[in-house]
């Protein structure tokens, strides 16, 4: 995942961390071995973890596509091959269904999207094209094993100003914590904690990080600092509301701005 020194850090997670979340969202997705999973995602992101071993654990089919920005070519190989799940980051999709907007398919049934904000048009805009698809938003983090938090996008209300975070993930739990570390009161503000079975073990061999960013609360037990904030909603799901570092997501990979900085001072001109 992203480093300030330019670096990217390696994140040390269990098989069971990361089976967690796979098992549970092929519960929740209804994944079977009818199932066809587009591997959109570069093998360097965390997304095609779940491309792969989300589809062999279910006895579903990878479909590999092989550049992700090569429109007319997914659309052939969905319809070729009968994909039924989607799993990319919003920017993907949005470049997809922007220069497709002719076909019509009614094989994807589960459109799964996270990585970075999810615009308020993209839903119903998957739906026009993917017939028969429902809308997930999942979110998390590397650091607790790809996702930790979910989100049906059945509707889009209009007092919306962004699409729901969601709700945690089975054996997973998502803290909005104050600045005492102490859980904000419905509707007030403040940084995401994420606890459970899903955390890494570390930063791999990087101690100073590793207790920097996991720590150990009094209550909640050993929880992972994530540098977002957000809001819990009276109706039970967390809202997003962005970062609180200098970090920034460029096609779902986050991105440090110190990191970018550092090799810019590193050369000579």
């Amino acid at each position: 995942t992203s480093g300030s020194t330019g670096k990217p850090k390696g994140v040390e997670i269990s098989h069971l961390s990361a089976m967690n979340t796979i098992l549970d969202v092929n519960r929740k997705m209804l994944v079977n071995s009818e199932d066809a999973i587009a591997a959109i995602s570069s093998l360097c992101f965390d997304l095609s973890i779940y491309d792969i071993f989300g589809a062999l654990s279910a006895g579903a089919k990878i479909v590999i596509i092989p550049d992700p920005r090569d429109v007319n070519t997914i659309a052939s190989i969905i319809e070729e091959q009968h994909v039924t799940i989607w799993n990319s980051v919003p920017a993907l999709l949005s470049l997809f269904l922007e220069q497709s907007k002719s076909i019509k398919n009614d094989t994807v049934r589960c459109v799964l999207l996270s990585g970075d904000w999810i615009p308020l048009t993209l839903p119903e805009k998957a739906k026009e094209t993917f017939s028969k698809a429902r809308v997930f938003s999942l979110g998390g983090a590397t650091e607790a094993s790809i996702w930790s938090i979910y989100y049906p996008i059945d509707d889009v209300r209009q007092e919306w100003s962004s699409i729901p975070y969601g709700y945690p993930l089975a054996n997973q739990q998502v803290y909005v914590l104050d600045f005492m570390m102490q859980p904000c009161p419905p509707n007030v503000e403040g940084e995401l904690y994420i606890g459970g079975v899903g955390l890494a073990k570390s930063y791999y061999g990087n101690e100073e990080k590793t207790a920097e960013s996991f720590i150990n609360h009094p209550k909640f037990g050993r929880i992972y600092r994530t540098g977002d904030y957000g809001v819990f909603r009276g109706e039970g799901y967390i809202e997003f509301k962005g970062r609180k570092d200098g970090q920034v997501k460029v096609r779902g990979y986050r991105i440090e701005l110190t990191g970018i900085e550092s090799c810019l001072l590193e050369h000579p001109q």
